[in-house]
């Protein structure tokens, strides 16, 4: 049987035990709320800077942040440009210059305000879905500098009409320019090796595609709906064409 110190001794215990376990608890729910807060941080953006024309651009750091990525400001609302956007060659932030590399994944998704984009010539890749449905875009070039185009890329952007698509570009992601029906011409260059899926699917305003001669396949539903293209010539470097490639190009 305890005595009354015994029990006083007990209900200490136990309290300091409760209190413990509630400054845990408490510890643990406010880690939680900063990295929830640092999370979110880190899928926006490390940098913002504003180039010549006085556009803030935001960025992240890649490449051991030896170099930069152009991304969007908010993750839950992709509309961070409009406009005039100049991407620069290199960008001086802290007294150190790096250079602009790549243009990131949903840097310009949903920009429906975006009406020219330059693209400087030390971007090196675009990022899928990187100009997805920008619907004001009305014309790109993309440098020699550029090596790939990611899936999605262009996707959705009725008002394009015209793309110069760099002659060091090697693959042109899947549904890339899927939907651009405003687009009437395009030519690939030597460089690209491979068409992918769904790339110019739907660009109903095609009229006239020039294929290089370094292509070697075409992917599934390449050219599918393009009901305004009445001839397109297939170099002998072709050695595959996808199902429905061609399909209801009427």
């Amino acid at each position: 049987m305890h005595t009354p110190e015994i029990w006083s001794q007990i209900n200490v215990y136990y309290n300091l035990k409760n209190y413990i376990i509630m400054k845990q608890v408490a510890t643990y729910i406010m880690l939680t709320i900063l990295l929830g807060m640092v999370g979110t941080k880190a899928l926006a953006y490390h940098i913002e800077v504003k180039n010549a024309d006085g556009v803030t651009i935001y960025y992240n750091y890649i490449n051991d942040a030896k170099e930069l990525e152009v991304t969007y400001k908010d993750p839950y609302y992709y509309k961070t440009y409009s406009g005039s956007v100049v991407i620069p060659d290199e960008v001086t932030y802290m007294n150190i210059t790096r250079k602009v590399t790549s243009i990131g994944s949903y840097a310009f998704q949903y920009c429906s305000d975006l009406t020219s984009v330059t693209i400087g010539n030390s971007v090196t890749s675009i990022g899928g879905r990187a100009f997805y449905k920008c619907s004001g875009l009305t014309s790109v070039t993309i440098p020699n500098s550029v090596t790939s185009i990611g899936s999605d890329a262009f996707m959705n952007c009725s008002s394009l009409t015209t793309v110069a698509i760099g002659n060091s570009v090697t693959s042109i992601g899947s549904y890339a320019f899927q939907y651009c029906s405003g687009l009437t011409s395009v030519t690939i260059p030597n460089s690209v090796t491979s068409i992918g899926d769904g790339a110019f699917e739907g660009c109903s305003g095609l009229t006239s595609v020039t294929i290089g001669n370094g292509v070697t396949s075409i992917g599934y539903y390449a050219f599918q709906y393009c009901k305004s293209l009445t001839s397109i010539t297939i170099p002998n470097s072709v050695t595959s064409i996808g199902n429905g490639a061609f399909g209801e190009c009427i």
